[in-house]
């Protein structure tokens, strides 16, 4: 058995399916075996085991296990040996004073270096009394960001180290990623779950790159960046936003995973942006901008209310909150005019992880005629931070300060 496994396939190569058999395999057989899973974010670990546990209700292995849903106490228990399977957070302190027998990563892509490193010190020390410790790694290729999850395939690649098992489905770098023929002869899914129609309707809905990355399992290409890798780097900035009048605006991630505020400020026709705050989950959202406009604010936050943000929106009306609504010209405009601003650097945008990410992974979305926007669905992964700060710096350049307060006396 290996004590460490790389998998690396094309997406909807049925990997789900994978880590059920491989964690109820080791649950069924293994008395009182610890099982854990995780993903880019406690939520999405909680629901991917929560997506691969109700079918397996259904199967006949579902008498043999009880399955608790509550949200801090997410578990499947195999009552006749005492094994469990659980989610948990990708944080370095998730399984503190825990023990583990398998260890399941998945979309390991997302995790950049500091994060995993903390990962896998959290996962490590659980499996030191354990004989049959295993760690799987499964994800799809990433973006340029994603230097971990490639950089252990290199390192297998070159060094072949004892212990490590390497299963890496996908093209050859001198395929062709837009011929169908030869994404389908890599696909390890095709003809089983997968056909030719699928892989065409996917290639229709995806940029070239992203098609590329999951289909063919190609990572992402720095050539293919959002913006010019140079310019963006001279547009960040460490330094504090200047004083004036704050723009705020919100987004949602289209899978509704994440939820970015960004702040905007114009100084010398120049935008400087920041990304206040990204948390999981939309709750927290719209208290949180209630709060920021009241205290650093002279304008409406600025919500795109078509999109996934809409509900964001709804609760800020409830809280008699004024919005901005960002309508889809304000948000291509707002896409259109940050590219153009980072190519000759004509705006400012301090340093943030969430920010640094969405970039990496973002991807245009066609919208005809020459116009084009974010493609919240075209893009690797969240790309919530980066339309936050568009759509800050596109308000703020568009922020007519409020007037001051009248006094009305009678004339004397």
């Amino acid at each position: 058995m290996y004590p460490l496994v790389i998998i690396s396939v094309p997406r909807q190569s049925g990997k789900t399916a994978l880590v059920l058999a491989k964690a109820f395999h080791r649950g069924l057989m293994l008395p009182n075996a610890r099982v854990w899973l995780t993903a880019q974010t406690g939520m999405h670990a909680r629901d991917s085991f929560l997506e691969m546990a109700r079918p397996a209700k259904l199967t006949p292995f579902g008498k043999l296990f009880d399955l608790k849903r509550g949200a801090g106490d997410t578990r499947i228990e195999f009552a006749h040996n005492m094994s469990q399977l659980r989610p948990h957070p990708p944080t370095e302190d998730s399984l503190h004073s825990k023990q583990s027998d398998l260890n399941l990563i998945d979309e390991a892509w997302v995790f950049g270096e500091d994060q995993a490193a903390g990962l896998m010190a959290a996962i490590t020390p659980t499996q030191a009394t354990r004989p049959m410790r295993q760690t799987v790694i499964l994800s799809t290729r990433g973006t340029a960001a994603s230097t971990w999850f490639h950089g252990l395939i290199d390192r297998v690649l070159e060094d072949n180290p004892p212990g490590v098992c390497l299963v890496d489905y996908g093209i050859g770098p001198d395929d062709d990623p837009q011929n169908l023929d030869v994404i389908a002869a890599a696909h390890p899914a095709y003809g089983h779950t997968i056909d030719m129609a699928a892989l065409e309707s996917a290639q229709a809905q995806l940029s070239p790159g992203e098609f590329a990355r999951a289909y063919g399992n190609v990572p992402t290409a720095a050539a293919e960046s959002l913006f010019p890798p140079s310019a963006w780097a001279a547009c960040q900035t460490v330094d504090r936003l200047p004083e004036g009048p704050v723009t705020l605006a919100a987004a949602v991630s289209i899978d509704r995973s994440e939820t970015a505020i960004a702040a905007a400020i114009m100084a010398d026709g120049v935008p400087w942006c920041e990304v206040i705050e990204v948390r999981e989950g939309t709750e927290w959202a719209a208290p949180r901008l209630a709060e920021l406009a009241e205290r650093h604010s002279d304008g409406p936050p600025w919500i795109d209310r078509g999109g996934p943000s809409g509900t964001v929106a709804v609760q800020l009306d409830r809280l008699m909150v004024p919005v901005r609504d960002a309508t889809s010209y304000d948000v291509a405009t707002a896409a259109a005019d940050m590219s153009d601003r980072v190519i000759v650097g004509r705006i400012r945008c301090r340093v943030h992880p969430a920010l640094t990410s969405a970039v990496g992974c973002a991807a245009w979305r066609n919208l005809g005629d020459g116009a084009r926007a974010f493609g919240r669905r075209a893009s690797a992964g969240s790309i919530a931070a980066l339309e936050a700060v568009s759509t800050a710096a596109h308000g703020a350049a568009q922020h007519v300060p409020m007037p001051p307060p009248k006094i009305w006396t009678p004339d004397a």
